[in-house]
């Protein structure tokens, strides 16, 4: 891997009623540009897929509150 290297980023929670979900940012394959954004809840011991669609331009950043 360099440092150029497009890295799938994932964020994972659990919400209030309990079900764990995670949102997942891919790279798109044939585009240098855009992203694949993945939602998918835990269910069944296995991720199971909410939505899908093709985003483009993602930052990532934490802050203090």
């Amino acid at each position: 891997m360099t440092p150029g290297t497009r890295c799938e980023q994932i964020v994972e929670f659990t919400t209030r009623s309990g079900t764990r979900r995670r949102i997942r940012f891919v790279p798109h394959p044939s585009n240098d540009n855009q992203w694949q954004r993945i939602e998918e809840t835990w269910s069944n011991q296995q991720w199971q897929l909410v939505g899908q669609d093709t985003v483009g331009d993602v930052d990532h950043w934490t802050r203090p509150v």
